[in-house]
């Protein structure tokens, strides 16, 4: 054991000793890893349902609002960050007994699911009475006062 931590160190050693590393080409590495990480960071992936924050002015902060996540049975207490009315970020509760501050990763997918732009808003009926693995249910938009009389009419 003794002998494998000394064969490590003399190859550190002698690694160390024949790396040399000049002021000049320290600052040329530094420019050229600056210059990489500014021109990669446009090219990561981008999530269109997640919502965009307006540029903020100097006054413009938003706040930080109780609620619940409702990911779950658990309805675990979160706090979420809204700007000019729209939420930005979700946090656990730092002042919850029961979770502590903490949380899993339904109360942040709740933000993409809220501003999905593919999102039914709307009531919808079918309108092929078949039903099946394999049929189209065929739904059509309707309004809150059509759907909330069908389901009166059912009972």
């Amino acid at each position: 054991m003794e002998k494998q931590r000394n064969k490590h160190r003399a190859l550190m050693e002698t690694f160390l000793d024949n790396v040399r590393l000049s002021r000049r080409s320290f600052i040329k590495a530094s420019a050229a890893t600056g210059a990489g990480v500014a021109l990669g960071a446009g090219l990561g992936p981008q999530l269109k349902s997640l919502a965009v924050a307006a540029p903020k002015g100097a006054g413009e902060m938003g706040e930080w609002k109780p609620a619940t996540c409702q990911g779950c049975t658990s309805w675990c207490s979160k706090q979420v960050y809204v700007i000019d009315g729209r939420a930005v970020k979700v946090r656990g509760n730092p002042h919850s007994k029961v979770n502590l501050g903490a949380g899993c990763p339904r109360s942040h997918l709740a933000i993409q699911q809220l501003y999905d732009p593919d999102r039914i808003k709307t009531p919808m009926k079918r309108t092929n009475p078949k039903k099946g693995r394999h049929e189209d249910p065929k739904f059509v938009p309707i309004t809150w006062d059509e759907a909330l009389d069908a389901i009166a009419d059912q009972k």
